[in-house]
């Protein structure tokens, strides 16, 4: 007997779409140039995306997902009326694909219905479960477009148990429950979703695809398991989630070679090297960031420019950050200026008006990369580019649309012109690090983030301090003292050992200049 579908339907967004494009309109804007889709479209699959709550940054991935999920639900039509064999049924899929065609007649409300009405009568067709589980499908796709991923996977998993179902499309389905119950945790933050994912992968679908029968699912299976398990990794303790992660990889890769699938193995490795980064940073480990960095290395012999431009600016993103680690570890200029070129090449493609967000927070990284840069270099010039990218990123990064990413600059730019004016000996440019500071606590306040509030505090009484010294002023040194005393009792009542001996020491110093000054 085929699984029936069970009513329940989303409530739909509560924002209205007019308004919705009026406040998004950047966001909207560079995912119609980004992807070449209609205004409209993406207007109606905001205002589903919307009524999540997500933080803005978010908005744009979500965008290019959804509208990746609708193009691939309307590529379906014509094997969908190849496999209509009853008129009821064609009808119901020419008004199922006429509430996705753009304009006034789209409606995910009314797709999913007319999906149903579709589905309803392959009860007593028991010689198609191909095209039953296609329209169960293609009602979970509908699901996850709103934005619901628990309803979607729940239909994914009645389409792969329709009875009859060759192994290959029960392990499809079951490989699209568990991506978007992947999703579901990468991007609302449900660790649940992705253990049951994991779960998954490990007892479901591993079995549906042998190795030895089916070498390429298995392979796939494997890379989505180490993405999962990653994702996973990142957010927990220890290290072995982010330990079988890279073995996944691995494991895919001794399947997936590059003379055989180049674009599946390119991608394989950028994976392999975003799992050997995060755990490298999270156990110091030099050897591991220079394998993550020649991971991503071969990944680009495949992602080329030319070839995959998106996948080139995503995978030369990922190389600049484990070069700047890597360099700030080795304390190696050559290995800073190339994560400085690798960011570069990621503004060739990120651009401001594609991908405005992203762009912001490629300038935001390259910033940091020439800040780094230039604390080796002689001179001011490097800090002085490094300044003026965190600026740039900021015409972005406003405080009404990203407040804490835009407080996250503010921070970077005050390091930036920190160093610069002490290299000046300038107090003007270090009168500018100091408003930086205190711009970015505007949104870094105590009781909601008391760490980075006491980082960002501690950095502006190391600025207030060299800014009193050169401009001798005997308040700002006193306001020096008192925000590293701040500072140092946040470190001390959370145990950071390390930082509240630091805030202790520059606290002295600045009682130092204080004194000094007659204060």
């Amino acid at each position: 007997m085929l699984i029936m579908a069970e009513p329940e339907r989303s409530a739909g967004p509560q924002e209205n779409t007019p308004e919705l494009a009026t406040t998004y309109s950047g966001e909207l804007d560079g995912a119609q140039n980004y992807l070449g889709a209609e205004r409209s479209d993406l207007e109606r699959l905001l205002a589903y995306i919307r009524d999540k709550q997500v933080p803005r940054q978010q908005v744009p991935r979500l965008l290019k997902q959804a509208w990746s999920r609708l193009a691939r639900l309307r590529e379906i039509r014509a094997e969908a009326h190849g496999l209509a064999t009853e008129a009821g049924i064609a009808e119901a899929l020419k008004r199922a694909y006429s509430a996705l065609r753009t304009g006034e007649t789209f409606s995910l409300d009314d797709a999913d219905q007319a999906f149903e009405d579709a589905y309803r009568p392959c009860v007593e067709l028991a010689d198609e479960p191909g095209f039953a589980a296609l329209m169960r499908s293609a009602q979970a796709q509908v699901a996850a477009l709103k934005q619901d991923h628990r309803r979607a996977a729940k239909i994914f998993a009645q389409a792969a148990a329709t009875p009859g179902l060759a192994v290959p499309l029960r392990w499809q389905y079951q490989s699209e429950r568990a991506l978007v119950l992947v999703d579901l945790g990468r991007e609302f933050g449900d660790n649940a979703a992705l253990e049951q994912a994991i779960n998954l992968y490990e007892n479901a679908i591993l079995p549906l695809a042998p190795r030895t029968e089916r070498p390429d699912d298995w392979a796939a299976t494997q890379n989505n398991l180490g993405n999962a398990l990653g994702i996973l990794g990142q957010r927990q303790r220890g290290t072995w989630m982010l330990e079988k992660s890279i073995t996944s990889f691995e494991e895919a890769l001794s399947e997936r070679g590059r003379e055989r699938v180049p674009l599946q193995w390119a991608a394989t490795q950028n994976n392999l090297g975003n799992a050997l980064g995060i755990l490298a940073q999270r156990q110091n480990d030099t050897e591991m960031l220079e394998k993550a960095v020649e991971a991503f290395g071969s990944a680009l012999e495949v992602r080329t420019r030319e070839q995959t431009p998106q996948d080139w600016a995503t995978t030369q993103n990922n190389l600049g950050t484990a070069l700047l680690a890597l360099g700030q570890r080795k304390k190696d200029a050559k290995i800073l200026k190339n994560s400085v070129d690798a960011y570069k090449n990621v503004l060739q493609e990120w651009t401001r008006e594609r991908v405005p967000l992203d762009w912001a927070t490629t300038l935001n990284n390259l910033g940091t990369a020439l800040r780094m840069l230039g604390e080796h270099r002689k001179g001011p010039r490097t800090l002085e580019q490094s300044v003026a990218a965190y600026r740039s990123a900021l015409a972005e990064r406003s405080r009404d649309r990203v407040p804490q990413d835009w407080a996250m600059t503010q921070n970077n730019l005050g390091a930036a012109l920190q160093k610069l004016g002490e290299r000046q000996d300038d107090a003007g440019i270090l009168g500018q690090a100091v408003g930086a500071y205190e711009n970015a606590l505007k949104e870094c306040k105590r009781e909601r983030m008391p760490i980075a509030w006491a980082m960002t505090t501690a950095n502006l009484g190391v600025a207030r301090r060299a800014l009193a010294e050169r401009a001798q002023d005997v308040e700002i040194a006193r306001m020096a003292v008192a925000d590293l005393g701040a500072a140092a009792e946040v470190f001390h009542d959370a145990s950071h050992a390390q930082y509240y001996e630091l805030a202790l020491e520059q606290m002295a110093k600045a009682r130092k200049v204080t004194a000094g000054l007659g204060g």
